[in-house]
């Protein structure tokens, strides 16, 4: 007489192709959130962004959510070829010939902008457009990887 303990489980594959897909859908809305924040981060950004000295304005762009490791990410800033004078213009400050750092005040053009959710253009205008949005950045992600 054989004893012994014996059972099957079906439906596994439906259960693994029904995860597959959950899956899925939260890496499409996660790189949907990614690049609408990012949007509305540059948005942000031109509106601060000094104009006296050329066109930042149109040169802040955002790049495509990529993905390394499992982890979902998204370019924005400048375009490269005005990566240098950018530098100079976020940080509001320059060197002249002799090396002297010589600060950068907005000119007539960028206060003619006016404020912007209570900012003035000027220097910092990427970084002060982040923490700008730093609440909805984190309301936003938790609410897609929360499973909201």
């Amino acid at each position: 007489m054989a004893s012994g303990f014996n059972f099957e489980l079906e439906g596994l594959d439906a259960i693994f192709t029904s995860l597959d897909a959950t899956l899925n859908e939260i890496d499409d809305r996660v790189d949907e959130v990614l690049q609408n924040l990012a949007l509305k981060v540059i948005h942000d950004a031109k509106k601060l962004a000094p104009l006296d000295h050329g066109d930042l304005e149109a040169a802040l762009t955002v790049g495509e959510v990529k993905q390394l490791i499992g982890v979902s990410y998204i370019d924005f800033g400048t375009t490269p070829d005005v990566d240098a004078y950018a530098v100079i213009q976020h940080e509001g400050f320059y060197r002249d010939a002799k090396g002297a750092i010589k600060p950068m005040e907005p000119g007539e053009k960028t206060l003619s902008k006016g404020a912007y959710n209570g900012e003035m253009p000027g220097a910092k205008f990427l970084e002060r457009a982040i923490k700008m949005n730093e609440k909805l950045i984190i309301e936003e992600l938790s609410k897609v990887l929360g499973g909201r």
